[in-house]
Parts: structure tokens; sequence; C-alpha cells
């Protein structure tokens, strides 16, 4: 059933993505195209900049639970697994810890930009601010995923690392 509930978020995420990316690419381009014909379209900054912050933080939980954020592993290659596990336990942890504040935090930023308005849009810009809480809630729950994970490879080491890098040829 979590596999399940896994599998449809992160279906609902790549769309959520991809719908994103392509409305904040036609927005902007649609936008420098009329300026040249000299029509305004002044409301693509506010469009784009509230579709760019759900992109971002969608596509950072997406980047993070398919393990495709940048690293470098030269060196914790070279440990021993069980070591890496213990690393890989404590950097989830200050992670999820770091994403839980900024969960709490951001929320209360929703609520305090809830009377501010986007210029042309005349909604409330806590709809692009609610988009960090809700974000970084869900790049929680994957950390506190990869914290199990990484725990359970602790206890029974035969099991295969999530964060292992494949080979590249």
């Amino acid at each position: 059933m979590i596999k399940t509930i896994e599998n449809g978020l992160d279906k609902l995420e790549t769309v959520i993505v991809c719908v994103g990316l392509a409305v904040l690419i036609l927005t902007v381009f649609a936008a420098a195209v009329l300026r040249f014909f000299g029509i305004d379209m002044s409301m693509s900054t506010d469009i784009a900049q509230l579709v760019f912050a759900w992109v971002s933080f969608i596509g950072a939980d997406l980047a993070m639970r398919k393990n495709k954020h940048m690293g470098v592993d030269m060196l914790m290659n070279k440990f021993p697994a069980t070591l890496q596990n213990l690393i890989w336990v404590f950097n989830y942890i200050l992670i999820f810890i770091f994403l839980a504040v900024v969960t709490y935090y951001g929320v209360d930023l929703c609520i305090r930009n809830a009377a501010r308005k986007y210029q042309t849009l005349y909604i409330s810009y806590s709809y692009a601010t609610v988009s960090c809480p809700i974000g970084c809630f869900l790049m929680a729950l994957t950390s506190l995923k990869r914290v199990i994970e990484h725990a359970r490879m602790l206890l029974c080491p035969t099991k295969k690392n999530p964060d292992a890098k494949e080979a590249v040829a």
C-alpha cells in the first residue's frame, strides 16, 4: 500500500513539474515575443514567479526521491559499507531536522503573506510561499524514508544501498 501511494505521489510530482516547466517556458517566451511587438504582458512575471516556486520545491523532492541530487562521494566510496550507512543516517537526520524547521517557518510565512497580493494576478502571495512548506514536508518524508532504509541496512547488511551511484561507462 505504501508503495502504491509512493508511486502515485511520484507520478503526481512528475506531472506537476513537467506541466509547470512547460507553463514557465511558454509564459516567459510569450512575454519576450509580445514585448518585441510592443505588447505588455506584465502578468508573465508574476505567473513565472508562482510557477517557478512550485517547480523548484516539488522538483527538489522528485530529485531527492530518485536520488538525482548532485553529490561528491569519492571519499565515501572508500569507507566500509557499515560506516557509509552510519554517515548516510546521520546526514539524512540532519536534513530531516533542517526541513522540519523550514516547514514550520514556511507555514508561518504563508500566514504572514496571506494579505499580500500579486500585482497583476490579484491572488494571495501565499499561493507561492506555500510551495516551500509543502515541498520541504515532502522532502522531509523522503529523508525519513532514507533514514529507515539505511538503518535497516545497518541491521541487515545484505540489502542494497539506495544511495549508491550507478557506474557510468
